[in-house]
């Protein structure tokens, strides 16, 4: 008996009490995202905490700063690892993050840095979702917050800065000032 037949039982010895569903897998997965779509999405239980001890798999991990909140009745972690170093952060510091959150269970991984990333670090987070931000004077520069790729706009003569803007998936667009107030009032008032 495959465990998608109706008469599966829910654990070893347990009969599954639950009605089953007769709608094609397509209508099941459009069920669900619309049931997700109508989730009440307000953080709940918001907590920050330095040095952590966080148990994993292989041990225990004593994180520099977690963060978890509650999202749809849902739990979250976030893992920071905090590197205060005189040379950019190398890849092997984002693979030690990496590691951790597989073995935690964590849901994102950030890595703030006080001098920069190299390459490859920047290459390797991208790749797995894990948020490199550089701090500076008490505020944060993004340099990679998920997997998607972004082509940062190129400048085209005096600008006066970046709009940023959310985008709808959970990041920010941008979007280019140029030295032109019709430009920029009307990027900025759209923005609002």
């Amino acid at each position: 008996m495959s465990e998608d037949s109706p008469t599966a039982t829910a654990a070893a010895g347990e009969e599954d009490h639950w009605p089953s569903f007769d709608i094609t897998p397509k209508a099941y997965e459009e069920a669900v995202a619309a049931i997700a779509k109508s989730m009440n999405l307000d953080l709940v239980g918001w907590e920050v905490k330095h040095l952590d001890p966080i148990e994993g798999l292989d041990g225990t991990y004593i994180m520099d700063v977690t963060a978890r909140f509650r999202l749809a009745g849902m739990d979250f972690l976030i893992l920071f690892e905090c590197k205060r170093h005189k040379t950019p952060v190398k890849r092997s510091d984002v693979q030690v993050l990496y590691t951790k959150l597989q073995s935690t269970g964590a849901q994102k991984g950030v890595v703030v840095a006080a001098t920069g990333f190299q390459s490859g670090a920047l290459e390797f987070a991208k790749a797995h979702g894990i948020a490199c931000v550089r701090m500076v004077d008490n505020a944060w520069t993004y340099s990679s917050r998920h997997t998607t790729v972004t082509t940062p706009p190129v400048p085209t003569g005096a600008y006066s800065g970046y709009a940023m803007t959310p985008d709808g998936d959970g990041d920010y667009d941008s979007t280019l000032l140029t030295g032109s107030a019709d430009h920029s009032r009307s990027v900025l008032i759209t923005a609002i």
